[in-house]
């Protein structure tokens, strides 16, 4: 349990933090300027509070009245900052091993072969950090991170600068590596779509105060900040596995653990796999079961919530997998929508979108 109890005087404001994170893949949320930044500075000791204390797993880390101050390199706190900031002058491996070689052996947690392997950097390593591509960058930074085997993982918007498909992707894999390794991350984000599809609890910042922390999906009130509500795409993210292909007939048919999908054809392997998004507006849901649509995929499920976020509606839809279909209110009104209410989602083959 990370146990926070911190204030620091800001220019505009001060920011106070008082509240007790459990370990999960936790987002700190909040517009530009709420004190994000500050609030992982201040956990990593990169800056000094006015006040307060703050600890992880009983291991003090500051405290005021007691005089304890433990400096950065002490606490075993990773952090990954906005931009990667590798050596431009070593290799990937010598990045990376940097921090590894510090530890003695019985105080590494991950061997060097399980992180390279996990983070997908096996092919990278002679190069060097001007070679590799954003999201390189980024998988290596973390590779480097996680060697140095801290308790905890602090994330300052390191995706801030990739595409939407590389940063969908990233970020599943990033939860990966918190299920994984059991490792508690604390990750900065103002985008909204990946508080609501990826954190398991979020954090929300206004002006240097806390106004909310729990599941995203019960703070979506608090997560009402505009202009971040407009426009943010909501995904349904499935790793699928090829299991027909027809090219005569322009199709491919994907599984999931539970249900199966058709594809426009592509021109992959049978038995390879695929990581796709179907964004939540491009379901179309219905209360009685169509005929003689052009839809390839008419799934069968059930409302488990109905959530609102301003004018937008997200309904969460156990079809045998989880579902976000998003809707506006006349259609929840016009339909009669509940928890509880049986439904079809209609999915078009053109819908899912490839992200690897």
């Amino acid at each position: 349990m990370l146990k926070i109890n911190l204030q620091k005087k800001l220019q505009r404001f001060t920011l106070e933090l008082d509240l007790e994170i459990k370990p999960a893949f936790t987002a700190l949320f909040g517009p530009s300027g709420a004190g994000k930044t500050t609030s992982l500075n201040l956990l990593a000791g990169l800056t000094k509070p006015d006040s307060g204390k703050l600890s992880l797993k009983q291991k003090q880390f500051y405290s005021e009245k007691q005089k304890i101050n433990i400096k950065p390199q002490q606490r075993n706190l990773g952090y990954i900052f906005q931009e990667s900031r590798l050596f431009p002058h070593m290799t990937v491996k010598q990045n990376i091993e940097f921090g590894f070689q510090l530890l003695t052996p019985n105080s590494r947690k991950f061997s060097f072969d399980e992180i390279i392997e996990t983070t997908g950097i096996v092919s990278l390593l002679e190069r060097s950090p001007a070679a590799l591509s954003g999201g390189e960058k980024q998988r290596v930074a973390l590779a480097r991170a996680l060697l140095a085997s801290p308790d905890y993982l602090l994330m300052d918007e390191p995706l801030a600068s990739l595409d939407q498909p590389t940063r969908l992707s990233f970020l599943i894999f990033l939860k990966s590596i918190y299920q994984k390794f059991n490792l508690p991350i604390l990750y900065v984000t103002h985008d909204i779509a990946s508080v609501i599809n990826f954190a398991d609890e979020v954090l929300i910042l206004k002006e240097g105060k806390i106004v909310g922390y729990d599941k995203p999906m019960r703070l979506l009130a608090q997560l009402q900040t505009r202009p971040l509500a407009a426009g943010e795409d909501i995904t349904n993210i499935f790793k699928l596995e090829i299991i027909r292909q027809s090219k005569s007939r322009g199709i491919t048919v994907v599984k999931s653990d539970k249900l199966e999908f058709v594809l426009p054809h592509l021109d992959l392997e049978t038995g390879g796999e695929l990581l796709l998004n179907i964004p939540a507006s491009e379901i179309i849901l219905g209360i009685t079961e169509p005929n003689g649509l052009s839809a390839s995929n008419i799934l069968p499920g059930i409302i488990e919530n109905i959530y609102h976020l301003q004018e937008r509606v997200l309904v969460e839809v156990n079809a045998g997998e989880k579902f976000t279909v998003e809707i506006v209110e006349a259609t929840v009104e016009r339909l009669n929508l509940k928890k509880g209410t049986p439904v079809y989602l209609i999915i078009k083959a053109s819908s899912f979108r490839r992200l690897s």
